[in-house]
């Protein structure tokens, strides 16, 4: 326990400096390839209330995020019960503001620029995913939206880059507490629909997924990984779910 305790007050000592002195003495140089620059890819909108890909042949596809965000959950169910709605609704609002941060500095900071946040716990939290970050090169797009017409499904990748040399898809994440592999099929099943998606429009497959998890609530940093070999897997548990629940995937 003491352990656990000095780690968490050192990492925050350590880590929560301003970036700038971070970007300083330490700022790796992130190479950018061009490949993926001449191929079109669909456009994000919001249409009665849904957010939807039109994509550049004109089919519109519902999003993998709307898709798996409909589905069940009852742990989380459970959870709202146990702090009321409007605690519940108050720490998902808080959790969502910092998520969105924490991506934009892991944008920012993958496309060598500059870094600035009035935000303390976000830069925390940054900063502990950001010598994860370093294994990151010949970065082929960030923030990239992807859509497959065998699907008919879309989205956008976090990134899509080598990933200590191996070609991958690579999702950033934020949590509260650290998380048990059980507990994150539903991210297995979006970065292996990015990985499916960007095979089909543009022929090069990603080796492997990359999920990189920065815990809130302690000093931890969870890496979790998966070979391409097992992309049929994940593919068919999301069409279970579009076949189970076909008012997801409707658009208009």
């Amino acid at each position: 326990m003491f352990y656990r305790i000095f780690c968490y007050v050192y990492w925050n000592i350590i880590l929560n400096f301003e970036c700038s002195f971070f970007d300083f003495y330490y700022m790796k140089k992130f190479i950018h390839t061009t490949d993926f620059e001449n191929f079109q890819i669909p456009v994000r909108q919001i249409i009665d209330g849904k957010r939807v890909y039109i994509t550049p042949a004109g089919p519109v596809y519902p999003s993998i995020t709307s898709i798996l965000g409909s589905q069940p959950k009852p742990g989380l169910d459970e959870w709202r019960k146990k702090v009321g709605d409007e605690e519940a609704n108050k720490i998902t609002k808080e959790a969502s503001s910092l998520g969105s941060t924490v991506h934009l500095l892991c944008e920012k900071y993958l496309h060598n620029r500059e870094l600035k946040s009035n935000d303390e716990e976000a830069i925390s939290v940054f900063n502990r995913l950001r010598f994860l970050l370093s294994n990151i090169n010949n970065i082929i797009g960030l923030e990239i939206p992807l859509y497959s017409d065998k699907l008919k499904v879309a989205g956008t990748a976090d990134c899509i880059a080598e990933y200590n040399g191996v070609l991958s898809v690579i999702d950033f994440k934020t949590s509260r507490k650290p998380k048990k592999e059980e507990w994150i099929e539903d991210y297995y099943i979006q970065a292996f629909f990015y990985l499916t998606a960007f095979f089909e429009m543009t022929g090069a497959i990603p080796e492997q997924i990359v999920i990189l998890i920065a815990v809130r609530n302690s000093f931890e940093v969870q890496v979790f990984k998966k070979p391409v070999s097992e992309v049929d897997i994940y593919i068919d548990k999301l069409i279970k779910i579009m076949k189970k629940d076909p008012v997801v995937v409707q658009t208009v």
